[in-house]
């Protein structure tokens, strides 16, 4: 049994560790990782949902082929997990048993500011006014340099995102998590009607919940947030019978 795991913008195959350690030997984590960061640093950055998603597809086949899994993703991972379900059913591949998302509403309901076209410094200032990225990076100047290409192009793939809804909901279950300090309705704020939206996704209505927290909520609250995904893994084979 696999948990496969969509980064966050601007993250690699480490950044969902603080989760991973709290997975037991009998489920196997696999980040994918994406061109322009970690082991793939040398590789050209992309800069669409749609060719992340199909550089995914030709990474996840090899991991899916006879195994029970599912896919997990955070904010920008979201939206890959969602549109990387639909090649995946378009291609006959075999599905996951479930999806799980943390930290974004669903596909087509957010507005995106053009965050990757401000000036660097006045980008910098935005994405820690969002808390786009975790405040251990943001203290390094060193490592903002190095995230610089990949947070802007990340951000640019959401931006230019054009959601399309398929003819039916998912006959797969969608979990949603979100932290309580990213829910409102202002601009940067996840509203409770784009959350809600993700019932539209599935056939299978799911509450959204919501725990203490941030944008990365995922990392200050690894444990709880770990628990949540196997249980919702468990689940789903449950109610797949």
């Amino acid at each position: 049994m696999k948990i496969i795991a969509l980064p966050f913008a601007g993250g690699s195959k480490f950044s969902f560790k603080n989760l991973e350690n709290h997975i037991p030997n009998s489920l196997e984590w696999i980040t994918l990782e994406l061109p322009g960061r970690g082991n793939r640093f040398n590789e050209p950055i992309l800069e669409s949902i749609d060719t992340m998603v199909n550089d995914l597809l030709g990474q996840i086949e090899s991991h899916i082929a006879n195994e029970t899994y599912m896919i997990y993703g955070h904010s920008l991972g979201t939206v890959l997990g969602y549109e990387l379900t639909k090649k995946l059913m378009a291609a006959n591949s075999k599905l996951p048993q479930c999806l799980y998302f943390t930290g974004r509403g669903a596909p087509g309901t957010q507005k995106m500011e053009r965050r990757s076209e401000l000036p660097k410094d006045k980008f910098w200032k935005r994405v820690e006014e969002l808390g786009g990225l975790p405040k251990e990076i943001l203290q390094h100047e060193e490592l903002l340099e190095l995230y610089y290409p990949i947070l802007k192009a990340d951000f640019k793939a959401l931006e230019d995102y054009s959601f399309t809804s398929i003819d039916a909901p998912f006959e797969i279950p969608i979990y949603v998590c979100i932290g309580e300090d990213e829910i409102g309705e202002e601009e940067d704020k996840i509203s409770i009607t784009s959350l809600k939206a993700w019932n539209n996704l599935t056939k299978f209505p799911q509450e959204i919940a919501v725990i203490p927290g941030d944008h990365f909520f995922i990392l200050e609250r690894s444990k709880e947030v770990s628990s949540r995904i196997m249980n919702a893994f468990q689940n789903s084979i449950q109610q797949m019978v």
